[in-house]
């Protein structure tokens, strides 16, 4: 039996846990302070967390790494374009 797709689902694992973890961190920074450059501090902080267990672990961290960056910059820019729209429609 082939490993790939025991691989495959290991990297689909560690991308939702990347995912679950990013958007938490980025939500929750938006929840409790509701201003931006905190919300994008913490985003920062994520992909730099992401690199930084890219380049110690390798490829058997690409799933998380893959979660937490698409994430982390998603959800800061959802954040920031709603917060800014709310603030122009008011």
């Amino acid at each position: 039996m082939s490993r790939l797709p025991r691989a495959a689902a290991v990297h689909v694992g560690e991308f939702a846990l990347g995912v679950a973890v990013a958007y938490a961190a980025v939500g929750g920074a938006f929840a409790l302070t509701q201003a931006l450059l905190p919300m994008l501090a913490v985003a920062v902080v994520m992909i730099a967390v992401a690199v930084a267990a890219e380049v110690h672990w390798g490829p058997q961290a690409t799933g998380l790494v893959a979660g937490l960056i698409a994430t982390s910059l998603v959800a800061a820019g959802l954040f920031a374009i709603f917060s800014l729209l709310i603030y122009r429609l008011n």
